[in-house]
């Protein structure tokens, strides 16, 4: 029998103060337009579901100005998907090892963690020149 010992990574995250949701999920959407993401919500009970797969994030943030809810859109051109959080209890940065943003984590008063997931971490000042967006 081969026993094969896999790395443990210490998560590292960076917790929202509540007070600050709005400002805060509007400097990340600045800081990571057109970036390519993933969004997968895992329930209380462990399942997973993956709402977008390898699309540029177009924003993040209040899903209306009177509501808590969040409301997450991908997608470019004339198609889009917005997925939206309803009650969320936590917000959290996930940080890599030398400190780039990960994902975003969306804690649910229900036990879910939707997680906004980018396919290439890295520093946004690591990145080589901006998105392109559409010019018409």
């Amino acid at each position: 029998m081969v026993l094969t010992l896999r790395p443990i990574v210490k998560m590292t995250t960076r917790d929202l103060g509540r007070n600050s949701w709005r400002e805060e999920l509007d400097s990340f959407s600045r800081q990571h337009e057109g970036w390519i993401v993933s969004i997968i919500t895992r329930s209380s009970r462990g399942e997973t579901t993956v709402a977008a797969h390898d699309l540029p994030l177009q924003g993040v943030g209040p899903a209306s100005p009177s509501s808590n809810n969040i409301a997450i859109i991908v997608g470019g051109g004339q198609s889009h998907l917005t997925h939206e959080i309803r009650e969320p209890a936590a917000l959290q940065i996930d940080l890599t090892p030398n400190g780039a943003e990960r994902a975003l984590l969306v804690h649910g008063n229900d036990g879910t963690t939707t997680t906004i997931e980018f396919r290439s971490p890295m520093r946004p000042e690591e990145v080589d020149g901006l998105p392109a967006r559409d010019r018409r």
